[in-house]
């Protein structure tokens, strides 16, 4: 196996175990049991703790938090709401490894913690794109940031027993555009 090809192999299983417990709770000997490698091929790969964990969330932080492409010839509010039905599936379908990853930040791990600042920066453009924003001062950005931070805490705080799925599209759509419209009056 290439270098390349057993990096990638072990992120994976990092990520496979990460599923069931916060990363710094991973230990490095099950990774490399999984791998089918011993725990000295995993250091010449990754020198220290940290910098296996940092790939892994560097690696699967960017998958999770990457916003789906939108279809063209959607309004701003279809639009919004495409990006946060991507988001709410994103999490339903790892909604264990998602809460690990953005609260665990990495057992405090200060690159992991700037690595996940760093991604949801990069949204929010994005965001401020599908709500045909343009131009948006310093206060609309600082808004749409936190409101991101939110709709990752309501993601995966929902519970679909007591609010339906299109319930919480419906409200984080609606909120997201007040909150746009609300900055935008203030700036």
């Amino acid at each position: 196996m290439s270098a390349d090809a057993r990096r990638a192999q072990l992120i994976e299983v990092g990520w496979e175990l990460l599923q069931s417990r916060p990363i710094h709770e991973l230990p490095l000997d099950e990774v490399a049991a999984a791998a089918g490698i011993s725990r000295t091929l995993l250091f010449h790969y990754f020198p220290t703790k940290a910098d296996f964990y940092f790939a892994v969330v560097s690696t699967m932080g960017q998958r999770l938090l990457r916003p789906p492409r939108l279809p063209e010839g959607l309004g701003p509010v279809e639009r919004i709401r495409t990006l946060v039905d991507g988001f709410v599936r994103l999490v339903e379908r790892n909604r264990m490894s998602y809460t690990a990853l953005v609260r665990g930040a990495g057992g405090g791990d200060q690159r992991i913690v700037d690595l996940i600042a760093d991604t949801r920066d990069a949204l929010v453009p994005r965001w401020l794109d599908a709500a045909a924003t343009s131009d948006a001062s310093p206060l609309t950005c600082l808004v749409v940031r936190g409101w991101l931070v939110g709709m990752e805490e309501t993601v995966i705080a929902w519970d679909c027993a007591t609010v339906s799925r299109d319930a919480l599209i419906d409200h984080l759509t609606s909120s997201f555009l007040a909150e746009i419209s609300l900055a935008q009056t203030g700036s």
